[in-house]
């Protein structure tokens, strides 16, 4: 019983509630949220303000024809109310215009594109009933004594294949990868491919930042928008595959989120042709380039051996660091990364116990943060393993 104002509720008990809600609030869905994780230890750490290397957060703006394009698009009545299940018109026909020559095909947008919120994969399968079998990617032997790149981590065909059962659905492919930067050979494409065609199964690819081609018969490619042009918090991508494919994904996305952000979707069109008119792609590229040059500075500075990256993301081996005996969490230096093992399925996850993730997406003064925070981890750092 509770009161709410002068009239008194009954709340149930949690005997009351039905089992089915009960089974749902006791699924481990989401168990091992490292990203609520992470925000913990960042806010508790004695050590402020803390550096947050380990989450993908921008701390500088997107180009400003994005921003000033937002801007305009909430002066529309049409942009501020629902959008289409599938996307705007607009955005589905300029996501068609710019991808069809990297397809080698001309993409239907009707049938072939749908504008989403984003995605979380496994939590998705779970939700839905399924099971999930993980393959790691294996690092190189040199990766303990020296710096190495993430394309040098390797994926075992043999056991990718060993895992596949007559109830696999799909094989989830993330290129680049997240966090080794890795992208796959056409050899390791090709394979993988092959296998979902010989075993019949989906290929989901998950390209935030690149594209890649497979069978596209068996291919569903999904894009992140906001991470492309720097608006992480806009929630905006797309999904692209044959029609019978697409229809499922629309199924779902109508039913998780029914629509995404009219204004910022209206924004993206503007920001996908100013990006091509002006060549931002290779001038955003050279940044990210700058800003992965400075961490590896400091990271050298500190004597930590780390994954060079193909992209804006690091492994960094954490074997070098000697931990003062009062160490205990919070984290004492101010630096905020997301353990290795957390990117390893529950069968593997020693595998990435000796490394954390760091990112690059940071502003001069964010850099400057993490160089006077790594200054700190300096002195526990061993000269030799």
């Amino acid at each position: 019983m509770s009161n709410y104002g002068n009239e008194e509720i009954n709340i149930p008990t949690p005997a009351a509630v039905p089992r089915k809600i009960q089974a749902v609030a006791k699924a481990t869905i989401a168990d091992d949220n490292v990203w609520q994780w992470i925000h913990d230890a960042a806010a508790s750490s004695p050590i402020q303000p803390t550096v947050n290397l380990g989450t993908g957060f921008i701390d500088h703006n997107p180009p400003e024809f994005l921003i000033e394009a937002h801007k305009k698009a909430l002066d529309s009545v049409d942009s501020n109310q629902y959008a289409p299940v599938t996307g705007s018109d607009l955005l589905r026909q300029t996501i068609a215009e710019l991808y069809s020559p990297l397809y080698g095909r001309q993409l239907n947008p009707v049938i072939e594109v749908c504008v989403t919120s984003g995605a979380q994969y496994i939590y998705q399968i779970k939700m839905a009933g399924g099971t999930t079998r993980y393959i790691p990617l294996r690092p190189p032997k040199s990766q303990q004594k020296t710096r190495v790149s993430g394309n040098d981590w390797s994926l075992d065909i043999a056991e990718l294949e060993a895992a596949i059962t007559s109830k696999t659905k799909m094989i989830y492919l993330n290129n680049p990868h997240n966090p080794l930067g890795k992208v796959f050979t056409v050899s390791e494409l090709t394979a993988i491919g092959n296998l979902c065609v010989k075993h019949r199964l989906i290929l989901l690819s998950n390209e935030v930042y690149e594209r890649i081609g497979c069978n596209p018969s068996h291919t569903l490619t999904t894009v992140s928008l906001d991470k492309l042009l720097n608006a992480t918090g806009w929630r905006v991508g797309f999904v692209i595959g044959y029609e019978a494919l697409i229809q499922p994904v629309i199924a779902t996305h109508l039913v998780l989120a029914y629509s995404s952000s009219g204004p910022a979707q209206d924004a993206c069109v503007v920001g996908l042709r100013e990006a091509e008119k002006r060549g931002w792609w290779s001038v955003s590229a050279e940044d990210v380039g700058a800003r992965i040059r400075r961490l590896c500075r400091a990271l050298d500075e500190t004597g930590l051996t780390y994954v060079a990256p193909p992209n804006a993301w690091f492994v960094v081996n954490i074997d070098k660091i000697n931990l003062p005996k009062e160490y205990k969490y919070p984290p004492l230096f101010g630096i905020a990364s997301i353990p290795g093992s957390c990117f390893y399925g529950p069968d593997h996850k020693a595998l990435g116990e000796r490394y954390v993730r760091f990112g690059a997406c940071k502003s001069d003064a964010g850099f400057e943060l993490a160089e006077q925070r790594l200054a700190l981890l300096r002195p526990h750092v061993s000269v030799s393993l």
